[in-house]
């Protein structure tokens, strides 16, 4: 597809930036236009608006309940007023359905404004109450703007551009499904764009836009005496009850005229690149319009009378690598039109001596045309009407200045894009670093494998690494290294294979190594032993006891121990000291043991820990421990004789380290110690016996 750029003035220079603010359908006119407090009506948001504003209309539909009237506002050349919908957000204007517009404006829109970009709006519904009919968005004395992206459909008219209006831009819009079915003149009146009563000396330009399925006419220039260019349009369908094949207006897709007056030779209607088709009547109509026109590189196919109507006055029409196919009547033109590079083979006659049939052209599916715009707003790419491959439609254009491919223009909308050079592809380089060739491993091994991979043209996407014909792994990105684990006894042929961005593949040099069977080493178990607390140690509950656990290993290393309670996992430590504290132990008697587990999963138990924990009783009537506070040197003397023959006296400090254990008898009634070797702090005398437990502090200084 051809592609044109329309430069318009306005647009030079730098753009200084201005305020912000915001409309949703959910916000208030009370609002101060923020985004988190935004208006709800455009007519709000001209009342704060000036040079270099942007206005952003958030997602959803705006029901107004009357014409939005915007007038007497205007940017400058460097400063536009930004109309424009929220990024990734389609706004919809439309009216209340239950309170009708007055037909004073026709409008849902009616703008008046200089130097503004409207840009990403859908207007649609406003139809007929009567027989007036209801313009979408109406542009009146209005220049120096740019619309893109209005969507304007099922309204009466779509769009109407009028009065003093000049340098605007309609860009990459929409305008279908119009219809004035309440008309006197039933459905004669609703097009998709209508640029009418411009007076002299004024241009417009239309570029990327499609009109279809309206009543009417797709794009009309009713006495319009000023310049228009048409560049790169699409106009189908036009002239029926949309949706349907039910005759409606006059259903023409670029109607051209009237002029007001005859400007002879002056070209006031340029169109370039555009097509027309299946149109209930004409594809391109002169309609009375007493200037001269110009039509380079112009497709019209299938249209229900003529391709091409220029029959009328003196003008001068230049028609030049335009395609007329299957049209209903050959293209109507008065004597005094220019030709060259035309192509007009229709079904009534052929006035050309190229020969055309549905093979000329990759594709003519219609609704092509009304696929789906790219996300930045431009027309869908398609195959409709373009030249298909030997189509004597290649390179038979002549030159108009416009840019084409090959050897000369091609005829018709669409240019054929040559295909691109084919490239080669390089294939990858791949090569295993480690292991060498013939490296040797003892069983059960652990190989990682290493490849150096590059691409010369392109990128590496992965690296695959296979045993002969098995697959191990495969990386996709650097470092390229797999380890292949518990190797068996064997000689393999290692390789890699590296993809690269085009799908090349390039197989590795292979390396072989082989993995021997292991010496038979018989493993030694780990020795593992419970330090403290000494076997038959007493507590009272709850209780705070630390377990310490002596674990090695003669030929390897301890890889975990593991704390007991029966058959209860109490705790585990994977790394020295194996030291266990067990908190608020209630009364109770307990069985520990501790389990070592070396590096080759070999394990040993210790021999199992049994003590006691009793209920909490009060020792001063049992034994008196004096002096106290002491050096180490004290003396207990026992008051009442216990119960039991033998009982146990064991002396811990705070946290629990037992630092004194002895067991007496009953006659022992008084007994000197001498602890002196203690650490100053305070301790913890136990004496148990039976189901008896005696404690009390005493202080060493």
């Amino acid at each position: 597809m051809r592609r044109f750029f329309i430069f318009i003035l306005f647009l030079s220079g730098s753009i200084s930036y201005g305020r912000t603010f915001y409309l949703s359908p959910s916000g208030k006119d009370s609002n101060p236009g923020t985004l988190t407090q935004p208006f709800f009506s455009l007519s709000k948001a001209w009342t704060v608006i000036s040079p270099g504003d942007t206005v952003y209309l958030r997602g959803g539909s705006y029901q107004y309940t009357s014409t939005q009237y915007l007038k007497d506002k205007n940017g400058s050349s460097s400063n536009l007023i930004k109309i424009w919908s929220y990024p990734g957000e389609i706004p919809v204007i439309t009216r209340n359905s239950t309170i009708g517009f007055a037909y004073t404006w026709a409008s849902g829109i009616l703008f008046t404004g200089n130097y503004f970009h409207w840009r990403g709006i859908e207007i649609s519904g406003f139809t007929q109450q009567d027989n007036n009919v209801y313009t979408g968005l109406r542009i009146s004395d209005s220049n120096n703007n740019i619309f893109e992206q209005i969507n304007s459909h099922h309204n009466g008219h779509g769009c109407v551009i009028t009065g003093k209006s000049g340098n605007n831009l309609v860009l990459n819009s929409d305008f279908h499904h119009n219809q004035d079915p309440l008309s006197t003149l039933r459905y004669n009146n609703a097009d998709g764009l209508e640029i009418c009563y411009i007076p002299a000396g004024l241009t417009n330009t239309v570029k990327g836009c499609r009109f279809w399925w309206n009543s009417d006419d797709g794009i009309d220039l009713w006495q319009n005496d000023g310049l228009v260019v048409i560049d790169n349009c699409w106009s189908l369908n036009n002239g029926y009850i949309p949706d349907t094949n039910t005759p409606a207006g006059n259903g023409n897709g670029f109607k051209l005229g009237i002029t007001t007056i005859d400007h002879g030779t002056k070209i006031l209607r340029v169109l370039r690149n555009c097509v027309a088709s299946n149109n209930r009547a004409r594809g391109f109509d002169q309609n009375n319009a007493l200037c001269s026109i110009e039509l380079y590189n112009n497709t019209a196919y299938r249209n229900g009378t003529n391709g091409f109507v220029f029959d009328y006055g003196s003008i001068v029409a230049t028609l030049k690598n335009c395609i007329s196919y299957n049209n209903i009547r050959a293209p109507a033109l008065i004597p005094s039109t220019i030709l060259g590079g035309n192509a007009f083979f229709d079904i009534e006659k052929s006035t050309s001596a190229t020969t055309l049939t549905d093979n000329d052209f990759l594709n003519l599916d219609i609704s092509q045309l009304i696929y789906t715009r790219k996300s930045e707003g431009s027309l869908p790419d398609i195959t409709f009407m373009h030249p298909a491959p030997g189509s004597g439609l290649i390179d038979k254009g002549v030159n108009v200045g416009l840019p084409f491919n090959g050897i000369a223009p091609d005829i018709g909308a669409f240019e054929t894009i040559p295909p691109a050079p084919a490239v080669v592809n390089q294939p990858p380089v791949v090569s295993i670093s480690s292991p060498a060739k013939s490296n040797s491993f003892t069983s059960p091994a652990t190989i990682t494998i290493d490849a150096v991979a590059s691409d010369p043209d392109g990128s590496i996407i992965k690296v695959e690494f296979f045993q002969g014909n098995v697959k191990l792994g495969e990386k996709i990105t650097t470092p390229y290294s797999f380890t292949w684990k518990e190797v068996p006894a064997g000689t393999y042929s290692l390789t890699t294979v590296a993809t690269d961005n085009g799908n090349s593949k390039t197989v590795s040099a292979a390396v072989s190594v082989t993995v021997i069977k292991s010496t038979t080493v018989v493993n030694q178990l780990p020795a593992i032993s419970i330090s403290s607390p000494t076997k038959g140690s007493a507590f009272t509950s709850p209780a705070t006891i630390i377990i310490d656990v002596n674990a090695s290993d003669p030929d390897g290393s301890i890889a975990k121990v593991e704390l007991f309670n029966g058959d209860v996992k109490l705790d585990e430590r994977t790394s020295s000291p194996y030291s266990f504290t067990l908190k608020d132990l209630p009364a109770g008697s307990y069985v520990l043991k501790a389990v070592a587990t070396d590096n080759l999963k070999a394990t040993s138990a210790s021999s199992l820990l049994e003590f006691m924990v009793t209920a909490y009783i009060e020792a001063r009537e049992y034994f008196n421990l004096y002096p106290n506070p002491n050096n180490g040197r004290f003396t207990i003397d026992f008051t009442t004789l216990m119960e039991a023959d033998n009982f146990t006296i064991t002396i811990v400090d705070l946290i629990g380290k037992t630092v004194y254990r002895e067991e007496l008898s009953k006659e022992d009634s008084n007994r000197q110690f001498d602890l002196s070797h203690l650490y100053s702090g305070t301790y913890i005398v136990i004496i148990a016996a039976n189901q008896i437990l005696l404690t009390q502090k005493f202080i060493k200084g």
